[in-house]
């Protein structure tokens, strides 16, 4: 059987925080990404792989189609 791919809004938030390396803080940032893929997870993991935020320790929070995600592997 084949999966169906759908169209997923993928908001991605970076919380405030500091870079461990510099010390310098990092502000409230976000990126939106539109992912085409076969599951919310799928998505979650395309996103992973595409986002262009910098990132050094900070929380990072993914929205998708409206809903926070939580990866449960991690």
């Amino acid at each position: 059987m084949m999966s169906m791919i759908h169209e997923y809004k993928v908001e991605i938030i970076r919380e405030p925080g500091p870079n461990p390396l510099t010390g310098e803080t990092l502000p409230f940032e976000y990126e939106k990404l539109t992912i085409e893929a076969t599951s919310v997870r799928s998505a979650y993991v395309i996103a992973c792989a595409t986002f262009k935020l910098t990132v050094r320790g900070q929380q990072l929070r993914f929205f998708i189609n409206g809903e926070e995600y939580f990866d449960e592997s991690h």
